[in-house]
This record gives C-alpha cells, structure tokens and sequence, in this order.
C-alpha cells in the first residue's frame, strides 16, 4: 500500500537529518562529568527494522561507552562522526542479529538515533543537565531534562508499508522511500556542502522513481523542479520517525518559569 501526498507550495528546509552535522569538531567529555548508574540497555525502535525474512523488529541492545570508546569518540571531527562511532561502538544488537556497520546502515535514520539516545541513557543515564537561558531569572542556568519524557518520538504503525510513499507533484509522481543509515552517513560525510547540496544528497538516497523511471543519477535529482523537491523534502521530514530533536519546555528549578532548552546529540552528550 502506498500514499499520495497532493503538491503544495509551501517551502520547507531540504532536511533535517543530522542537526548537528555542519558543526565544529566535538570537544572531548568533560572529566568532571558524574557517570550515572546505566539505564536500561533495551531500545525500542520507533521506525523498526524489516529483516532479511521480511519480519519487522522492533528491540536492539545497546551498551555503555567505556575509555575505550571514549577515546575512538574524540578522533572524530565533526559531531556527526562523532554519533557514527558512537552508534557502531554502543550498539550490541538488532533483535537477534549481531550489530554490524552494514545492518546499522540498512535501518532508518530515525531507528539509528534512537539507537544513540539509547546509548547515551545507558552510558550517563535518562537525566542529562543542559545550559539554557532563563527569562525568569535572566541568567543562563543548567535545567534538567528527563530523556525518557521530554523527548518525543514518532512512530510507525504499519513500518513495511510506511518505508516507501507516492509524493504527487506539478506533473510528477515520485516514489520515496525513508532515509536509512545510508542517506545518513552521505549527509554527514558531505557536511561542508551548501544546504541545496545537502537537499540533493539526501533526495539522491531517498528517491527511488520519478514518473516510473528508476532513479540512477543524481542529474535526475538536480532536474526536478524546486518546488518539487521541497515537497519531497517536508514530505519525509513530516514521516521520518524517531527521537524528535528539538526545543523542549521545562520548569525552572528557582522561579518556576519555563525554560525553552535545545535539543541535539551535541549537548545530549556532553560535547
């Protein structure tokens, strides 16, 4: 079963994958950091990862990070790669398949972040404490912020039949599938690209036709017109499930005002 989506004309940012894939190299853990007690080291997946056999699953294991990772973790130069080592390193398993870079990529980015805030509440614990300004106060201050309730996260009903959907454009239909570890990783190893180079990695890696034509090149991708390729583009952005980072509102600890405090694996980890 497909969806069709009807064309509209309001512009939307070519993608929102990787919030943090264009910044500057991460900083190493702060030594003065307290390491809780690990949480849980189950995950459940809100996209779900179809198998081999066509079975949908929905539980990985994951683990906590050690010197060891932590020292891997601080080669990387962006944040972005920073995530990836963390994802390969801190992932145990997907249902009863071993965790290999191969299996990790072939599921959805939206699966694989989970998958990441999984490790950092395993490896820190679900309350993290992060710097945000308060209008109460008028004082930048650190607030508490529970991961297992602050985060919200979307997720898929039916995962086999919600992976690939029919996008109707001007005189286009064009058929996308969700973007995986693979369209991932490209936006992250592309990160100094411009915002519309961004778009067409990501459209490259995530369009499969275009009027029944298989996509094979990214001059498919590069010709279709702007307004279509925003629409893709909020289209997947609108389905893409997982852990939704973003500004959250939480409850200043002295006057009781709410705090807006952002939301991204840089901060969730410390960098």
């Amino acid at each position: 079963m497909t969806n069709t989506i009807s064309s509209a004309n309001n512009p939307a940012l070519a993608n929102n994958l990787i919030q943090q894939a264009l910044q500057e190299q991460p900083k190493s853990i702060d030594g003065d950091v307290k390491i809780t007690s690990p949480s849980d080291t189950l995950v459940i997946l809100p996209g779900g990862y179809i198998n081999d056999a066509g079975e949908v699953i929905t539980e990985a294991e994951v683990r906590e990070l050690n010197g060891s990772d932590e020292e891997a973790i601080s080669k990387a130069t962006t944040i972005g790669k920073a995530m990836l080592t963390v994802l390969n390193r801190g992932t145990v398993s997907v249902g009863r398949e071993k965790a290999t870079e191969e299996l990790l990529d072939s599921m959805l980015a939206g699966d694989r972040d989970a998958l990441v805030i999984g490790i950092i509440k395993a490896t820190f614990g679900s309350t993290t404490t992060i710097p945000a300004y308060c209008t109460g106060c008028s004082v930048v201050k650190e607030v508490s912020v529970d991961l297992n309730t602050d985060i919200k996260s979307k997720v898929l009903t039916d995962p086999i039949n919600e992976t690939i959907f029919m996008v109707e454009g001007k005189n286009t239909v064009i058929k996308v599938q969700l973007p995986t570890g693979v369209a991932q990783r490209e936006l992250i190893n592309n990160a100094d690209k411009t915002p519309a180079e961004l778009s067409t990695v990501l459209l490259e890696k995530t369009i499969l036709e275009i009027n029944d034509m298989p996509v094979v090149s990214k001059l498919q991708v590069q010709k279709l017109s702007l307004a279509d390729r925003r629409l893709v583009s909020a289209e997947i952005m609108k389905r893409v499930p997982g852990p939704k980072l973003e500004d959250v509102s939480v409850t200043c600890p002295d006057c009781e005002s709410e705090v807006r405090v952002p939301i991204n694996f840089g901060n969730l980890f410390r960098f």
